[in-house]
């Protein structure tokens, strides 16, 4: 078979910096011509091989400093490989940065002529494409207007249209496909399988497990710079959560008591030991939609103290899913004397697929001060499903009866 883009045992390395050493211009001159030649360093990437070929996608996995970013860096020939090999039949072209190369003080279409030309095309053949362009970037009323007024989300529809509209044969994807609302980002999708079935080579980075399995042909999953698994996405994505799953639990099992901006209060009554745990009483921070959780924790008093308790679940741009109280569900807390351990259980999440965050709470019995609060302290995944502009994923059953 032949192959879009090869990398054979690729390796990539980094000096350590010493943070002992004052950042002065002698410091930079000795550590440049005179350092020690048997300096630390370590791999961000270690004996990575990958073949791609036309028409295939493959989708690559991993907790944040595994070395994905590094990978596709490799690939695209932003940096050079220390070990190995990188070879690519035509130009590789890559959405990772879609903000980059964009002047604030130019209007959309100059940064469209502009950036149509850094991706490689003529000026003619970005003039040509320049209505597609905007047209796909949704920004008729605004093309005109310097991008510094341009909202974020703006700024991503315009960079992800440019690049769409180049025609790639190699295509590299960092975490972009999520730009815009669900409308915007259904083009995305539905314009990167046209690349597929056209026979584009497209190499994808996801913490969306959903679009992994989806949209992949093979998914490679990267630790600490190394190949743990590669092959179908079903049987790599559920080695990957299953190993996520475990890790959450052992960090969970040895949590430190929380501090920070986080928690406030006058800590007359303090909540500690705060897990969340599956039905069978693992802690976790993966699950399943659909699936129990329980938040169990410990308050502990200064002295024995009537209470109130909250309980709430914020998503990840922090809007509320869920809040409960032990007033409004008629729960009579017992006296905190010398300690108390509390639960509070959910027969079923069903909650679009996602990260989320618990925030727990104890209060004075009249609701006038805080003694602990916890906000958006202890975060869980839902995983399973597809992701949807909601937040809530009831079961449901579609039925259509014809008149």
């Amino acid at each position: 078979m032949r192959h879009a883009l090869i990398a054979e045992t690729i390796g990539k390395s980094f000096r350590h910096r010493n943070s002992d050493i004052a950042p002065t211009f002698r410091a930079w001159l000795e550590s440049g011509l005179f350092r020690n030649r048997s300096e630390k360093r370590f791999w961000a990437l270690r004996d990575v091989s990958l073949r791609v070929a036309p028409g295939e996608m493959v989708g690559v996995i991993g907790r944040n400093g595994s070395g994905k970013s590094t990978l596709l860096r490799l690939l695209g020939g932003v940096m050079q490989p220390d070990r190995g090999s990188v070879a690519a039949s035509d130009p590789v072209r890559g959405l990772l940065q879609l903000n980059t190369g964009m002047h604030p003080d130019l209007s959309g279409r100059e940064n469209v002529l502009i950036n149509g030309v850094l991706c490689g095309l003529l000026k003619s053949e970005v003039q040509e494409r320049m209505s597609d362009i905007i047209a796909f970037a949704d920004l008729h009323d605004h093309i005109e207007q310097p991008v510094r007024t341009y909202s974020s989300g703006m700024r991503l529809r315009l960079g992800f249209a440019i690049a769409v509209h180049v025609d790639p044969k190699i295509l590299l994807i960092d975490e972009v496909l999520a730009v815009g609302d669900l409308a915007f980002q259904g083009k995305c999708l539905a314009r990167i399988s046209a690349f597929k079935k056209a026979g584009c080579a497209i190499v994808l980075i996801s913490h969306d497990m959903h679009q992994i399995r989806e949209f992949c042909d093979r998914a490679i999953w990267l630790d600490a710079g190394h190949v743990c698994a590669e092959g179908l996405p079903d049987a790599v994505v559920e080695a990957y959560e299953t190993a996520a799953h475990s890790a959450a639990a052992n960090e969970a099992a040895k949590a430190e008591p929380l501090e920070g901006p986080n928690r406030f209060g006058t800590k007359e009554v303090v909540i500690g030991d705060v897990r969340l745990m599956d039905a069978s009483g693992a802690a976790i921070g993966t699950i399943a939609q659909g699936d129990a959780m329980t938040v169990r924790f410990r308050l502990t008093p200064a002295e024995p103290t009537q209470v109130q308790i909250s309980v709430s679940i914020a998503d990840a741009s922090r809007r509320l899913c869920f809040d409960a109280n032990s007033e409004t569900d008629q729960i009579e807390i017992p006296e905190v004397a010398s300690g108390l351990s509390l639960s509070i259980s959910f027969a079923r999440l069903d909650l679009s697929p996602g990260t989320y965050f618990v925030s727990v709470g104890v209060w004075h019995r009249d609701w006038s001060k805080a003694y602990d609060m916890h906000m958006d302290a202890y975060s869980f995944e839902i995983t399973g499903g597809p992701k949807l502009l909601g937040v809530l994923a009831p079961p449901r059953r579609w039925r259509a009866t014809p008149d």
